[in-house]
């Protein structure tokens, strides 16, 4: 395919909202996708096609007419090209290894860029010679806006969302240095900008602590961080929603107006670089309710309400997302669609003009004169307003309606081509230029496109499963005419036969429908088969009446595999004509065999298909990077043979998987698109050969569509970048025959469809507009469908009626599938109308009989009635309702255990962490009587770690006191050598009164009387190293739970206690109880338990009466119990049988094997027969004998009985007391116990009192430790700063003492020429000679030269809009200073000017004379102003090396400082006393008094210091007597040894006169020569003679440079002339020399090319001989330099000798 020609860019459409500028007065330049657009303010179009790697960032020159684009690729590189030419001005590299996030070019010869991953830099270049002039590291936060200051190119602002940093340029001739100044962003609310006051030294009662010593220091050493985290503590902890700047723009007096997200303007001082909020809105909801707010607002008060003139004032949210500054004032716009200019002269905000743009702003770019403003929208369009018109004025540029395009297809006629946006707007554009003649909008998201060959419409697929048809007979005007659903999802592909015939389309379900394609039956729908999985392309291809149609599925649910099955059918005309028996049913499914359905497998997943002669079929490998070609089997395989597809051949493809084939009108060509951003193009009878563009970006996605022109000769693709390209042929000779087969192919397709698309034209113009149906809502009260029909049913019930189900009737949105089937619904319906109707009858009879059997059933008794579900006809609803029940309920279950189970878990969890852990349980004891509780201390057991923590610091500790015993008693021995017994006995005695050991008023606790005392504490005096402070604090824990302990041991007795008295209480009560029941009496008994605060073991069991709810039991649980019931009721049974033993008893002793008085008392004596038989009077002797016995009897049990009574009674009072009192002791046990704890909690509190004490000691220490590690870094860092100052210091200096001799060499050269004046015209009078100097001296006005720090005028013309007019950049100060400085002296140079007498050969070699001293006076001028730069950055870097060196002192002394407070902090300990009574010496003047400056001592301290001061005073006296004589002799001798001095100062002042008086060579020469004057005029005239000659010599060199000059023109001018002639040789010496390669490579075996390398090795050595002699020579040129340099500085002096 490459011998057909190459591909050349036509014309790109689109716009992303990006960047905008104008290159030219008129012309406004933009990126568009790899492209770059010229859009001139009258229509006119240019496009420039970028074919570097990938393309990055996009800069426009303000005033230089050239813009720059980045790559975007592996070491990227910047192209800088000039307009309109295109010529490439310079290649910037090794700026960046990845990308280019933003560039910016500067208003002279400067370009700013900001890499970005890996090294997120500012580099500043220069781009008119690609030289990287300084570069410096950012944040790798996204930039929002970059720009140059227009008036001060060294001055950069960049922009983030987070912050804003102004980069200072500092130039020292050719080295720079870009320095920082950061502007602090203020806060969203104004009210929050302000600065924090110093909290006041309020006394408190935490400050009234006597012993602690308090360290200031910063909140990073206070949370341990060192480095740099340390120096972002601050920023990481502002937590205030500060402005979000998107946008800025420079004034000539250096302020920045920053335009925010949230709608604020910002000015930032130029010299504070201090933010200030100009104007800042309200929050949107409160916005009407409230007036706009500003730093100069008037508005101070949000009580009123604003009036609606004032809301319109009022900008919001996103509505300064651009500024631009115009001499008026500032241009703010944004996502309110409105431009304002803002006025800056007053005091107050206020909006001066409002211009509607209609969009939301995404680019302000003024001209080069400032007199428009080209506005750039959200929506693609381009608008020009022309300042100081008026509002509606605004002229609409552009309309490109911004979006991705979605479908491209080339409409019938070759002239216009269609695009459709993801939105659904469908645009017509010319193929010629690309002009944008028409557009209309279906109004749903579009999918998809195609044009239909024989037709002028266009259809759209939509994510809605419509198709819409659009109406392009006439293309200026389009419109929708009809619109049909086929799908419920998305229509992902359209396609149109060759001929049109038939439009395939298709979805995601996989149904690929076949729709006629001619207007004349309103494109009705043929029919559709269907495919296994997401479609992902379809291809057709016609011959005669057959139309092949392939479609490729994937099948994997993810379509980034590709596709890996192939549907393949056709469609004939014989088909369509008959298709009734072609399809299954009434919806229109095709019968396989009809269509010949074939589905086969792809061995290898791809994407895209073309279907080519010969059933070909290609598509794209998906992991191979190969096309691959297959061959389409007729019928399909046999059953047991494989139905996958293998390729027959392969090709070399796009890079990246993913693409798209399409295959050209006349079949020949095959075209891919990639997401590798690349088209490849394929002859089908040169696969492997491909000619290959890159229209779009891969990072973007790369190429989406590709398509054909009609003729073939041009090409459009469009990607995800929102941009249509055009591509056309640039035809060779070769390619030029194959071009003319595709047009006659593309002629011959316009005359066979001729007729009929006039015909179809004609009926698509009488289609009415489509109109989308109205989606009303229903009225409130009318019935809906569904209503209606479940009341005619109930009526229909009601009366015993036949019902009639109404034919479903299609919805209005219905599928054509669906439309179709209910057109099958309503033919069944009349075919079987009959068949229902008796169906109906019979239902009906059923019916009737059922009720009847009901009403039966309801009068009839309870048992014989059924339940209502018997009479369920519907066995399989009943059964579906049980399966939904039981599945509800196994749901429910299963819920119920996974949450019982959390439960489980939880519990588990929390038991072993409170209870199993636990060495010593928690529990508690109450009290009998009261609600006294006590509690024990529950305990962990100490861990391993633990224990072998307090071994090592008791075993070290013992040791050290081991050797501190050893130390003193060594100390003693040896300060008492003659001690005495009685005085060890005396020492002795002593040490018993005053023992080692502190007492507890020191030690701060009572630990030792509750057992916590220890011989290994360290004394609280003692306490200075961390190691110490550590220890001590292992030992106060082993206290606090040794003192734990005890008291729990004591605690375990109480509760033993506690136990053993409520079961000796257990015990009585079992008495009381039968006393009572003896008695019969009714009292409490005191029934004492454990509750389960002193029982909590039972927490950890569940009895069976806790449970307030059935339990549930399993079937198999439940038929447990039955049984274990039923073997107890046979076992009472069997007890209930004949017993003997128990009859035995019964018989023998009563039923009782104990006889007890208790029970004797309560038998009655027995009556005798005869006293309730008889009357008293028939009673015999005997009888009245037994009667008397009997009541004396009953009167001894009575008494019996009463005596028994009083014993129970007494026993009970008795036993009732014991208990109370035995209660009432434990109650008073517990009572001490709990005073006990009290005091022990009291001891814990102030043992870990200390303890928190010495952390806190230690958190100190640390934050001691990390600040000073933080100032140690920052020492380190300031040094290594420090040196690399000092090395740019010194290299400074080098450079500018360098830079200041070769000016001074200039102005001794300049002086020399000046005073050479006589000598070079001696040949005229002197009188003319005076004429000729003075006009010599003559200057004309030359502009002065401004130098970097140049101020701006004070008065500005207000007339010249541009506001930086009064501040050109210093490149175009220098062009029109000498431009200006060219026409003076031309001026000068005039013929008329020549004096009197003159010659006009003299006044030529004046005039030469002249310019060449203005001209080195212009040199000077501008070396003075390099060498002014040069200090001034000299001076800077002074001062820099300074400030570091100030830092580094100022670091220095607070490591110092941080020193003493560390070691005063580690000495000045705080300890914890417990006093009664004491002396305060502090004189107590505030209520809370302030002990931060006073100290606890001993008093003996302070006694012993009286003495030693006593002592110090008589020995300072007496020293002070002897000193007196002494000084007397001192006084005298001083005087003596400065007398000595100050002549020894005279004697050396007069011996350096005499060594520095410098002896010169003029000295030298007057001192040796005699006739000095005659040595010297020798020298002057050997000087003159060498100045003429010098200049005969210069002049003779000028002449021949310029005739050099001129030849090289004439040279220059024929090569020109021949470079045009070779270049349109070249074109036919390429084909030549191809085939010459050709025969060459054919014949390369026979050829001996042994004189091939020796010729190159001739050369070879020959370059190489010439570029070494080239060396030496400029090497020997730099050393006669050198020698010159060096004789001209040869001046002898005398050496000062240092003694």
């Amino acid at each position: 395919m490459d011998s057909v020609g190459s591909l050349e860019l036509s014309w790109a459409q689109g716009y992303n909202g990006g960047k905008i500028g104008y290159i030219d007065k008129d012309v406004i330049c933009y990126q568009a996708g790899s492209n770059v657009k010229f859009v001139s303010e009258d229509g006119t179009e240019t496009v420039y096609n970028f074919k570097g790697n990938g393309v990055g960032p996009f800069a426009v020159h303000p005033t230089n007419k050239c813009f720059a684009i980045a790559e975007q690729s592996l070491n990227p590189k910047i192209t800088v090209f000039m307009y309109p030419t295109f010529r490439e001005v310079a290649v910037l590299k090794d700026g960046s290894k990845l990308e280019y996030r933003s560039m910016i070019f500067s208003h002279s010869e400067y370009l700013g860029t900001i890499s970005g991953v890996p090294e997120f830099q500012l580099i500043l270049w220069r781009y008119t010679d690609g030289t990287k002039l300084a570069t410096v590291d950012l944040v790798s936060d996204p930039v929002t806006c970059l720009t140059f200051n227009p008036g001060n190119w060294r001055q950069i602002c960049v922009t983030t969302e987070n912050s804003m940093t102004i980069w200072n340029t500092e130039q020292s001739d050719n080295k720079y240095v870009l320095l920082p100044q950061k502007v602090k962003l203020p806060a969203e609310n104004p009210s929050l900008n302000f600065d924090d006051e110093k909290d006041r030294d309020i006394p408190t009662r935490a400050s009234t602590r006597m012993s602690r010593y308090t360290v200031d220091l910063p909140k990073a050493a206070i949370a341990g961080l060192v480095g740099e985290k340390a120096e972002v503590l601050e920023e990481i902890q502002d937590t205030t929603p500060r402005v979000v700047p998107l946008s800025h723009a420079w004034s000539p007096s250096g302020d920045v107006f920053v335009g925010c997200k949230g709608g604020q303007i910002l000015r930032v001082d130029g010299e504070i670089y201090k933010a200030k909020i100009l104007y800042c809105p309200l929050p949107p909801a409160s916005a009407p309710n409230s007036r706009a707010t500003s730093a100069t607002s008037r508005y101070n008060s949000q009580m009123d309400l604003p009036t609606a003139d004032e809301v319109k004032e009022m900008i919001f949210e996103g509505g300064a997302d651009c500024v631009s500054l115009h001499r008026k004032g500032l241009y703010v716009a944004g996502q309110d669609g409105m431009l304002r200019l803002v006025d800056l002269k007053s005091e107050e905000f206020k909006i001066l003009e409002k211009i509607p743009i209609g969009n939301s702003v995404t680019a302000l770019s003024f001209s080069s004169n400032y007199k428009r403003i080209a506005v750039a929208t959200s929506k693609g369009t381009f608008h020009v307003y022309e300042v100081g018109a008026a509002p509606d004025s605004v002229k609409n540029l552009k309309d490109f309606h911004m979006g991705n395009f979605v479908g491209i297809s080339c409409l019938a006629g070759n002239e216009y081509c269609v695009s459709v946006r993801e939105d659904g707007e469908l645009q017509v554009w010319t193929i010629d230029k690309g002009l944008l003649i028409s557009s209309v909008s279906v109004g749903i998201q579009a999918l998809c496109l195609a044009c239909c060959p024989m037709v002028h419409v266009a259809a759209v697929g939509t994510v809605s499963g419509h198709v819409f048809y659009v109406d392009l007979t006439f293309p200026k005007k389009p419109r929708v005419v009809t619109a049909k659903r086929l799908y419920q999802g998305p229509l992902t592909h359209l396609t149109y036969d060759s001929e049109g015939k038939y439009l395939v389309s298709g979805s995601d379900d996989g149904h690929v429908f076949v729709i006629d394609g001619r207007a004349s039956v309103n494109f009705k729908p043929i029919g559709y088969t269907t495919i296994p999985g997401d479609i992902q392309s379809i291809s057709t291809h016609s011959t005669n009446t057959v139309t092949k149609i392939v479609v490729t599925s994937n099948t994997s649910k993810n379509k980034r595999n590709g596709a890996d099955t192939v549907l393949s059918f056709r469609v004939t005309d014989e088909l369509v004509k008959d298709l009734r028996n072609n399809v299954n049913s009434l919806k229109y499914d095709f019968k396989d065999a009809s269509i010949k359905r074939i589905i086969l497998k792809l061995p290898i997943p791809g994407y895209g298909a073309a279907l080519a002669e010969e059933n070909s079929f290609f598509t794209l490998g998906q992991t191979s990077k190969k096309l691959y070609q297959f061959s389409l089997p007729e019928e399909p395989p046999k059953k047991g043979k494989p139905n996958e597809l293998f390729p027959e051949a392969e090709f070399d493809s796009h890079q990246l998987p993913g693409g798209k084939l399409q295959l050209s009108p006349h079949g020949k060509w095959l075209a891919s698109c990639g997401t590798d951003g690349a088209v490849q193009l394929r002859a089908l009878g040169t696969l492997d050969r491909f000619v290959t563009v890159k229209p779009h970006d891969y990072h973007l996605g790369g190429v989406r569509i590709v398509a054909f022109a009609d003729d073939a000769q041009n090409i459009f693709t469009t990607g995800y970048d929102g941009v249509l390209c055009c591509y056309s042929w640039k035809f060779s000779s070769t390619g030029v025959g194959k071009a003319k087969s595709a047009m006659e192919a593309a002629r011959a397709r316009k005359t066979r469809l001729m007729q009929i698309q006039k015909d179809e034209d004609e009926v698509v113009r009488n289609f009415p507009e489509y109109s989308p149906p109205s989606n009303s809502r229903p009225v409130s009260g009318e019935i809906t469908q569904a209503e209606k029909e479940r009341r005619a049913l109930e009526k229909a019930q009601e009366s015993d009626e036949i019902y009639r189900t109404p034919t479903p009737v299609a919805p209005k949105d219905a599928t054509w599938q669906q439309v179709q089937e209910f057109e099958s619904i309503k033919e069944e319906d009349n075919e079987y109308a009959s068949v229902k109707q008796d169906l109906r009858v019979q239902i009906r009879d059923m019916r009737r009989t059922i009720q009847g059997m009901l009403k039966q059933n309801e009068v009839l008794p309870d048992i014989e009635k059924l339940g209502r579900h018997e009479f369920d006809l519907d066995i399989e609803e009943q059964n579906r309702l049980q399966a939904e029940a039981d599945a509800e309920v196994n749901r429910v279950k299963e819920e119920i255990e996974f949450e019982n189970l959390a439960k489980i878990y939880l519990r588990e969890m929390i038991k072993r962490e409170c209870w199993d852990e636990m060495d010593v349980k928690g529990r508690a004891i109450q009290s009998f009587f009261t609600s006294l509780e006590v509690s024990n201390f529950p305990m962990r057991k100490r861990s391993a770690a633990t224990e072998k923590q307090l071994q090592i610091v008791s075993t070290r500790r013992k040791i050290q006191l081991a050797d501190v015993a050893a130390r003193k008693a060594e100390l003693e021995a040896s300060q008492k050598p003659g001690a005495t017994p009685a005085d060890d006995e005396a020492a002795d005695v002593d040490e018993g009164d005053e023992s080692g050991k502190e007492k507890p008023s020191t030690t701060g606790s009572l630990g030792a009387m509750y057992g916590g005392g220890s011989d290994l504490f360290f004394s609280q005096f003692d306490l200075h190293t961390r190691d110490q402070k550590v220890s001590q604090i292992v030992l106060l824990e082993d206290a606090i739970y040794r003192i734990k302990n005890t008291f729990n041991k004591e605690f375990d007795e109480v509760y033993q206690k506690k136990l053993s008295e409520i079961s000796k209480i257990k015990d009585k009560n079992k008495r009381i109880v039968k006393i009572l029941a003896d008695l019969d009496l009714i009292e409490d008994v005191v029934q004492p338990v454990l509750s389960i605060y002193e029982d909590p073991e039972s927490l950890l069991t569940v009895e069976d009466h806790e449970v307030k709810v059935e339990k549930y039991l399993t079937a198999e649980q439940r038929k447990e119990l039955e049984k274990k019931e039923k073997e107890e009721e046979e076992r009472k049974m069997r007890e209930k049988g004949d017993n003997a033993r128990e009859r035995g008893l019964d018989m023998m002793m009563g039923g009782v094997l104990e006889i007890k008085k208790e029970d004797e008392l309560k038998k009655d004596i027995p009556k005798p027969l005869f006293m309730s038989t008889k009357e008293p009077n028939d009673w015999t002797e005997d009888e009245q004998k037994l009667a008397k016995e009997y009541e004396k009897r009953v009167k001894e049990l009575q008494e019996e009985r009463e005596k028994y009574r009083k014993q129970l009674e007494t026993e009970l009072r008795k036993l009732q007391s014991m208990i109370h009192d035995s209660m009432q002791g434990f109650d008073d046990t517990l009572t001490q116990l709990f005073m006990k704890k009290i005091k022990i909690m009291m001891v814990i509190y102030q043992e870990e009192l200390k303890i928190l004490r010495l952390r806190y000691s230690l958190l100190v220490e640390e934050e001691l430790e990390t600040r000073e590690k933080e100032l140690n870094r920052l020492m380190e860092h300031k040094k290594t700063m420090k040196a690399l100052t000092a090395t740019a210091l010194m290299e400074s200096k080098k450079h500018m003492d360098a830079f200041k001799e070769q000016y001074d060499i200039l102005n001794a050269e300049d002086k020399v020429m000046d005073k050479a004046f006589k000598r070079e015209f001696h040949d005229v009078t002197a009188v003319q000679q005076d004429q000729l100097y003075r006009l010599f001296r003559k200057r004309p006005r030359i502009p002065r030269l401004k130098g970097f720090d140049t101020p701006a005028p004070s008065t500005a013309d207000t007339s010249i809009p541009n506001p930086f007019a009064d501040r050109p950049s210093t490149a175009r100060q220098h062009a029109q200073a000498k431009s200006q400085l060219d026409a003076a002296i031309q001026d000068l140079d005039k013929i008329s000017n020549i004096p009197e007498g003159v010659e006009e050969a003299v006044w030529q070699r004046l005039c030469a004379y002249r310019r060449e001293k203005i001209e080195n006076d212009l040199l000077i001028k501008q070396k003075a102003l390099i060498l002014a730069e040069m200090d001034n950055f000299y001076k800077k870097r002074v001062e820099e090396d300074e400030r570091l060196k100030n830092d580094m002192e100022g670091i220095f002394d607070t490591l110092n400082k941080l020193h003493d407070d560390r070691i005063r902090f580690n000495l000045n300990l705080e300890v914890q006393l417990m006093l009664k009574q004491g002396q305060v010496e502090v004189d107590p003047t505030n209520f809370i008094h302030d002990y931060k400056d006073s100290a606890l001592i001993h008093r003996g301290v302070v006694e012993e210091l009286n003495s030693n001061i006593k002592q110090l005073g008589e020995s300072k006296i007496t020293s002070m007597m002897e000193s007196k004589d002494f000084r007397k002799g001192i006084i005298q001798l001083e005087w003596e040894q400065k007398r000595m001095l100050m002549q020894m100062e005279d004697l050396k002042n007069k011996m350096k006169d005499i060594q520095f008086m410098k002896v010169t060579r003029e000295i030298q020469l007057y001192l040796s020569n005699e006739d000095y004057d005659g040595k010297k005029s020798e020298e002057i005239g050997k000087l003159e003679q060498t100045i003429l000659t010098q200049l005969k010599h210069h002049e003779k060199n000028v002449r021949e440079k310029k005739r050099i000059i001129k030849d090289l023109g004439k040279t220059i001018k024929s090569r020109d002339s021949e470079n045009f002639s070779m270049d349109n040789d070249l074109a036919e010496l390429n084909v030549t020399v191809n085939e010459r390669r050709h025969i060459d490579d054919v014949n390369a075996e026979r050829r001996s090319d042994t004189g091939t390398e020796k010729r190159y090795q001739e050369i070879v050595q020959r370059r190489k001989l010439v570029d070494l002699a080239k060396a030496q020579a400029q090497e020997v040129a730099v050393l006669r330099a050198e020698v010159e340099r060096l004789r001209m500085r040869t001046f002898p002096a005398l050496v000062q000798v240092e003694h």
